[in-house]
């Protein structure tokens, strides 16, 4: 079982690939400072274990979906990406 997956700066390009999604004991998904475009993926919302998402530092756009923001997320990173005032309080 993982818990934490953690590949920030690895300049990895193309979208969020939603094969991650099938790791579903994941409490941490750090994918920060890389090149990662596109959406951030709703299949987010799939990881009800997950209380970390931090996506800072890439190029996605559009906002945050609202079932990524239903999750509650005790951390949510962003920055320089999307925008979603449904969970600004968590960036």
């Amino acid at each position: 079982m993982m818990i934490g997956l953690h590949l920030d700066d690895n300049m990895f390009t193309s979208t969020i690939p939603v094969e991650l999604m099938s790791m579903r004991s994941l409490v941490v998904l750090s994918l920060g400072n890389n090149e990662l475009s596109g959406p951030i993926p709703p299949e987010i919302s799939e990881l009800h274990d997950l209380v970390e998402l931090k996506l800072s530092g890439n190029v996605l756009e559009g906002s945050v979906p609202e079932e990524v923001c239903a999750l509650g997320l005790k951390q949510l990173q962003v920055d320089s990406n999307a925008q979603c005032s449904c969970c600004s309080q968590n960036k």
